[in-house]
């Protein structure tokens, strides 16, 4: 009887691990897409789209300085020129609660403002889950790529 009650035991502990771990790489497969669809929304100028992928209150750093998000919608995205960007080897990094960084190398060049962005920076972003959404708080990007 010990034995069942083990062998039961660990089959649902086994699948449970399994359950956790299917959930967490969809959850990456999302927040990656977020991610990709986030630098869609900038290319097209579409300030409605970007608006559902981020958090008002967040910030996204610029060559000049740090700008809050809803300031950023709010000027129609116009200020930002991608003609053409990729996102290289994105990661996704867990931290604790309903948050997660996702990191990458963004290829491609463009502009933001007067200001030209590197043909290569490294990128991440914050991402937060607020009601069941994955909405980005913060982003950065660095020019200092070795």
């Amino acid at each position: 009887m010990r034995t069942a009650i083990g062998a039961i035991a660990a089959v649902t502990l086994v699948a449970g691990t399994l359950a956790g771990a299917a959930a967490k790489q969809a959850s990456e497969a999302t927040l990656i897409a977020n991610e990709r669809a986030l630098y869609e929304a900038l290319a097209k100028g579409d300030a409605e789209r970007f608006r559902t992928l981020t958090l008002p209150a967040g910030f996204w750093a610029t060559p000049s300085g740090f700008v809050p998000i809803d300031r950023l919608v709010a000027g129609g995205l116009s200020v930002f020129e991608l003609p053409r960007y990729s996102l290289e080897n994105p990661r996704v990094v867990w931290t604790e609660g309903n948050s997660a960084l996702v990191l990458y190398l963004r290829t491609g060049g463009g502009r933001f403002g007067d200001r030209p962005f590197a043909a290569m920076t490294l990128a991440s972003t914050l991402w937060t889950k607020r009601d069941g959404k994955w909405l980005a708080v913060y982003h950065q990007e660095s020019e200092d790529v070795p």
